[in-house]
């Protein structure tokens, strides 16, 4: 799988309806994407591509998706997003 489609892949997760950060196993599944996704495409966690790429996925989500996994706070979705880096 190329970079676009592994992209496009997380971001279908995102958008899709069933997915509700509310549960344990969506929150999960979405660390471990995004835990690959990085690990694909050699993002290292507080570096600048990083970073963009992070705040690309945080707008992304919808607002309701942000209070679930974040309260809607970037820099707790980055420590989120970020323990399997880490």
């Amino acid at each position: 799988m190329n970079e676009k489609s592994e992209w496009q892949f997380l971001i279908d997760y995102v958008k899709d309806d069933t997915t509700d950060f509310g549960l344990d196993s969506c929150r999960n599944q979405l660390l471990a994407l995004w835990t690959v996704y990085c690990m694909h495409n050699d993002l290292d966690v507080d570096t600048a591509m990083y970073d963009a790429v992070l705040l690309d996925l945080f707008n992304a989500l919808s607002l309701e998706q942000r209070r679930e996994l974040c309260r809607n706070y970037y820099p707790k979705f980055d420590d989120v997003m970020g323990v399997w880096l880490a």
